[in-house]
């Protein structure tokens, strides 16, 4: 799969023509050109997708911001962090230890935090179509219709359309990230709820 015929998708979904490669001298060339990676960041960004999650130490930074420990690089391919955990930790969504971000000159990105060898888990700015599930595809393509949709056509209705075909294919795919986990989950009886109740 190549960001061609992702595009070439979503142009087929929107009744919009094809094209035979990126570099294309043509309105559609131009538009999936300007469209393709700021959608398909947006993609990566909006969930926990599990083929883009990265855990990975973070490197200390010779800088120093004031009132914090500990100042680390931001990682260069991260979309969206999830949490930063000390070594030897698991990443908890419920409960996560206090950082911050700041932009340290020259428009460069650091994390500050109490923790040292801190780790980090973050959505990786994906690249590689081979590394996403076909729903996660069918997803950017439907996502890239809708961006696509009202330069190329001008059709309001083709716009909605695909908007809500790519609603669909995210809660399709949230639904099958989560059966590709296995989280521990405590039950609490009825008798335990009515009798704290």
């Amino acid at each position: 799969m190549t960001p061609t015929d992702i595009c070439n998708q979503a142009l087929a979904l929107i009744n919009a023509g094809l094209l035979y490669s990126l570099e294309e001298e043509t309105e559609q060339g131009r538009q999936c050109r300007m469209q393709y990676d700021p959608t398909r960041q947006l993609v990566l960004r909006q969930f926990e997708w599990n083929f883009a999650r990265k855990n990975e130490k973070l490197v200390l930074s010779a800088h120093k911001i004031n009132g914090w420990n500990y100042v680390y690089a931001y990682p260069e391919k991260c979309i969206r962090i999830l949490g930063v955990i000390p070594q030897g930790d698991r990443f908890h969504a419920e409960s996560q230890p206090e950082y911050n971000i700041f932009n340290i000159g020259n428009n460069k990105k650091c994390i500050v935090s109490d923790m040292p060898l801190a780790f980090i888990d973050y959505i990786y700015d994906v690249t590689d179509l081979d590394v996403w599930d076909s729903i996660s595809l069918y997803m950017l393509q439907c996502k890239l219709a809708s961006a696509l949709a009202m330069p190329l056509t001008g059709d309001r209705g083709l716009f909605d359309q695909a908007y809500k075909l790519y609603q669909a294919a995210v809660q399709e795919a949230k639904g099958m990230n989560a059966k590709e986990r296995k989280q521990d989950t405590v039950y609490i009886s009825s008798y335990v709820k009515a009798r704290d109740w």
